[in-house]
């Protein structure tokens, strides 16, 4: 399958990596990241450990249109994602997101219909430097559509075929979901305490809030209509802190380097999509607004 990776930070090197050990794998990333890429190929180390040649691309004007699109920016800049591959795109062409937070989906459906697939995973990828990711654990990924299933089985099975093990689920918003609620619990308690996932499990008073942040997530998706996969999400909650222990958040890792978070589109999801059901998120509120104020005092410091 001929894939391109937009986006291609941390998480999108190591799944580009891994998808072109069978397919034929374009990356579209930043200069700083896609240089060293061309000059040297990608190393991936940590719980696989390989070099992969892989073509590096700055933007996709020197490519022809691909089988599968994935993308995997920050999810504030999906729209920028959709804006510069709108018109290069064939008609054809599958666009997956691997993004974290909510709304992705509902944008990629906007612009593609049901060649719009939404999936998830829980693949610890770090990029140590230009030209080198650190992969902690392949984790759990999920690939769905309820409009268009074989298609979501055939970008499974893409995925799994590469050493990524892969699961496939028609009702794909409750992962969305329940990784966003994960996320909501996990990020931004690590970025204003500056500890790794681990220490969220530390005490009773800490395991209460974890509960009561995790409560109201699930409210949330209950008015919204939203089937969540798990029985216990606070269970979830506990057991990815518990299995990504040492890791250190994406959101936390973006407070140190100075860079913008996603908060917005995880806990300010939560609080948007509770406001328009009269579902009261004081916890979420008050997460996004310590962390936007951590944000704003550290942006251009990285």
């Amino acid at each position: 399958m001929r894939i391109v990776i937009f986006g291609a930070g941390s998480l999108g090197s190591a799944v580009g990596a891994l998808l072109a050990r069978k397919n034929e794998v374009a990356l579209v990333g930043r200069r700083r990241n896609m240089s060293p890429i061309r000059a040297n190929g990608l190393r991936v180390v940590g719980d696989v450990d390989f070099r992969a040649n892989i073509q590096a691309h700055e933007s996709v004007d020197e490519l022809d249109p691909p089988e599968l699109l994935v993308i995997s920016t920050k999810a504030y800049d999906t729209s920028s994602a959709v804006a510069a591959c709108r018109a290069w795109a064939a008609e054809e062409t599958m666009v997956l997101t691997l993004q974290n937070g909510l709304g992705n989906l509902e944008a990629l459906r906007d612009w593609k219909g049901g060649r719009a697939f939404g999936g998830t995973t829980t693949m610890g990828a770090n990029l140590a430097e230009p030209g080198r990711v650190i992969v902690s654990g392949l984790g759990r990924t999920v690939i769905g559509s309820d409009l268009d299933p074989p298609g979501a089985r055939e970008i499974a099975r893409a995925f799994s075929d590469c050493g990524l093990p892969t699961m496939v689920k028609k009702e794909i918003q409750g992962e969305i979901w329940a990784k966003a609620a994960v996320s909501a619990c996990v990020n931004p308690l690590t970025a204003i305490l500056r500890v790794p996932n681990g220490k969220l499990l530390e005490g009773s008073t800490m395991s209460r809030l974890l509960s009561e942040i995790c409560a109201e997530c699930e409210s949330v998706a209950k008015a919204a209509g939203i089937d969540l996969p798990y029985s216990s999400m606070v269970g979830r909650v506990r057991g990815v802190a518990r299995d990504t222990r040492n890791n250190r958040s994406s959101m936390l890792q973006d407070v140190e380097r100075g860079r913008r978070t996603e908060v917005e589109q995880i806990n300010g999801a939560f609080v948007r999509y509770g406001l328009s059901r009269n579902v009261q998120t004081p916890l979420n509120l008050t997460l996004l607004a310590m962390v936007e104020s951590i944000e704003r005092s550290r942006l251009g410091k990285g």
